[in-house]
């Protein structure tokens, strides 16, 4: 039989019985499309003022699985098309309430971003069983979304190639042509594609006969193979690793870490995906091995979910609950509910887990059980706990800090202070100031940027050694939270031309010297070209010194660590000086001798600093010499030459 294209009226028909089947859902498809090209052509500083507009994104991504679930509930229960569009107007008066609870974008933390991850994951889970609430057919339910992930996977398929080509064509245009097309219609043709296209398709596809579903006994075989011989692989290959690490911390009787858990949670992942896929199978002639499988599963699954249980509960117990840690737990206790129910449960019904797993994202995403209550109360109740025994917080009232305090006491303090500033604000610390917090992150004008952990650091009298790699509470290893990251930058208020009189040659100067790590990794040197010569400025190991060489002969020796010590010193001193914002006087170092005269303003330096030493990781800022015979004059900074 020959193939034949389908004619365009055919495709119109098909698009227009979509429409009709999932009005609202594509709508909300629409909508968000159509903002999110429309914002393109903005500026971002205009951008951050159309609040509204990001608020009706973020509910048109959310309406597109609440309507489809409803769509789908009311097609299963055959309702009218009055009833169907009451239920869905419930849904969007849900939606409405949601949008008026959304706080300004300027105002978004990660618990807001968070937030409506959980809720877009339960509704993408909610579509997954929602024609098949209060019945059984398990096998209807795994058709349906079977055909939901093929469709999925074709859709995505065709929007990329569809993007692709359509890119090239509008780059040939541009380029052959002249047409001067910019940047900005790229990313429209991809919310085009992505948010219409696609979506369109994709609802064309779903099966509308979901009665049929459970006499459906089609199998693709590429699931069996995917299966048999790529996941259960790598699920081997998990438990080895797992079960070696878990004899390991036997023999040493010591901690699990804490990173183990993601590991036990890719581990579960993986397991009952392939029981699921291969669900429909299970009990074919020749697939026993499946039931026999999946019950060693569950029961491997047991001891891995107690050594999730002590690495969590470890940090748990040292630096309290965070939504991550919160969620793993969360894992952990759906995991064991999981394992218990398929092992000794006799229906065995497989729609349990994306229902369990869409309740925990709904019921976890608010109230004061929710991830981020729970974790905002753990986080401050810790807080109060470290000031009040370094005596900053007496009385339930802020007093100063002029004294030093525990290392370990105040990266934990600045950790904290950081982690509420990202994700809670600090509303609930806000009764321990005598200084109105709402005025002092008021920012000036549109274009300031107001630090509002700096600021709470200060009032505190806390040094801020934040380093945005990892916190405190990242970290596996205790020795390691006496180290303190720095990092100082010359204020933007003391910014002036610099005169470079008296030298011969001026060069930015920007360089990782990383003088704390193994020299075999890093050649710690910054090269100069000038005239005919060469220069480096290198730093020395074994002497812990730099030094400036002329075409490879050493001409100069000087000391970079006292000056960070002098600056650090301030620093600690000048509590006022939040954004670790260094005078500029402060940030000139000058070194020299009878042959070389260099001079270095410093716009920022940074890396670590310890009881035992001080290392240099990042140096920017500009660079001066005079080479030949020089005066000696007054410098700054170290005044070491040799």
């Amino acid at each position: 039989m020959a193939f034949r294209f389908p004619s365009i009226s055919s495709l119109l028909k098909k698009a227009v019985d979509t429409f009709r089947r999932f009005a609202l859902p594509l709508l909300s498809a629409v909508v968000g499309a159509a903002i999110c090209m429309y914002m393109i052509d903005i500026k971002w500083d205009e951008q951050k003022k159309l609040t509204y507009l990001w608020k009706i994104v973020m509910c048109s991504g959310l309406g597109l699985n609440l309507f489809l679930s409803m769509c789908l509930i009311s097609e299963r229960r055959k309702d009218g098309p009055a009833l169907k569009y009451l239920i869905q107007l419930f849904g969007l008066l849900v939606l409405a309430g949601y949008y008026f609870i959304l706080p300004d974008f300027s105002k978004m933390t990660v618990s807001t971003a968070s937030q409506y991850s959980l809720f877009t994951v339960g509704l993408h889970l909610l579509v997954s069983f929602s024609p098949f609430i209060g019945k059984g057919e398990m096998n209807g339910f795994w058709q349906f979304n079977k055909t939901l992930f093929l469709r999925f996977l074709l859709s995505v398929l065709y929007s990329g190639v569809l993007y692709l080509g359509l890119a090239l064509a509008l780059l040939a245009v541009d380029q052959l042509f002249g047409a001067d097309i910019k940047g900005e219609r790229y990313g429209q043709l991809w919310f085009f594609l992505a948010g219409i296209f696609n979506t369109w398709f994709f609802l064309a596809g779903i099966p509308k006969d979901l009665d049929e579903l459970e006499m459906t006994m089609d199998y693709p075989k590429g699931l069996k193979i995917f299966t048999q011989f790529i996941l259960l692989p790598l699920l081997a290959v998990y438990i080895i690793i797992l079960y070696a690490y878990g004899i390991k911390i036997l023999i040493q009787w010591e901690l699990p870490k804490g990173w183990v858990s993601w590991l036990v949670n890719a581990f579960s992942v993986f397991g009952i995906l392939s029981l699921l896929l291969i669900w429909p199978i299970r009990n074919d002639e020749g697939n026993k091995w499946i039931s026999t499988f999946a019950r060693w599963f569950y029961r491997a699954l047991f001891p891995l979910i107690v050594l999730l249980g002590v690495a969590i509960g470890k940090r748990v117990m040292q630096y309290g609950i965070t939504e991550n840690r919160y969620f793993v737990l969360v894992v952990a206790l759906w995991l064991a509910a999981m394992a218990c129910y398929f092992l000794f449960s006799r229906t065995k019904n497989i729609k349990t887990i994306p229902v369990t797993l869409s309740l925990i994202a709904f019921l976890s995403s608010f109230g004061p059980w929710g991830a981020f209550s729970v974790s905002e109360t753990s986080q401050v109740n810790r807080l109060e706990k470290l000031l009040t025994q370094e005596k900053i917080l007496v009385n339930g009232k802020i007093k100063k800090s002029n004294d030093s305090i525990d290392d370990k006491s105040g990266r934990q303090i600045v950790s904290i202070v950081h982690y509420l500033d990202e994700h809670h604000g600090f509303n609930k610390i806000k009764p321990w100031f005598s200084e109105n917090l709402d005025s002092l992150f008021t920012p000036k004008d549109s274009n300031d940027y107001v630090y509002k952990a700096g600021k709470v650091l200060a009032l505190l009298g806390v040094e801020d050694n934040y380093y945005y790699g990892y916190r405190d509470d990242e970290r596996d290893d205790e020795d390691t939270t006496t180290v303190k990251n720095f990092y100082y930058n010359s204020r933007y208020d003391d910014q002036q031309a610099v005169s470079v009189a008296g030298f011969d040659y001026t060069c930015s100067f920007n360089s990782n010297f990383y003088t704390g790590v193994d020299q075999n990794y890093y050649d710690n040197y910054y090269l100069i070209h000038f005239s005919s010569d060469s220069g480096k400025i290198k730093f020395n190991k074994e002497r812990r010194d730099f030094a400036f060489t002329k075409n490879g002969k050493e001409v100069l020796r000087f000391d970079l660590f006292d000056f960070v010590k002098k600056i650090s010193d301030y620093n600690k001193s000048h509590n006022k000086h939040q954004y670790n914002q260094i005078p500029k006087e402060m940030m000139l170092f000058e070194a020299q001798n009878d042959s070389v005269r260099l001079r270095l303003f410093l716009n920022s330096i940074s890396g670590t600093r310890s009881k035992k030493e001080i290392n240099i990781n990042d140096i920017s800022g500009m660079l001066l010499l005079k080479i030949g015979t020089t005066q000696k004059d007054t410098l700054h900074g170290s005044t070491q030459s040799h």
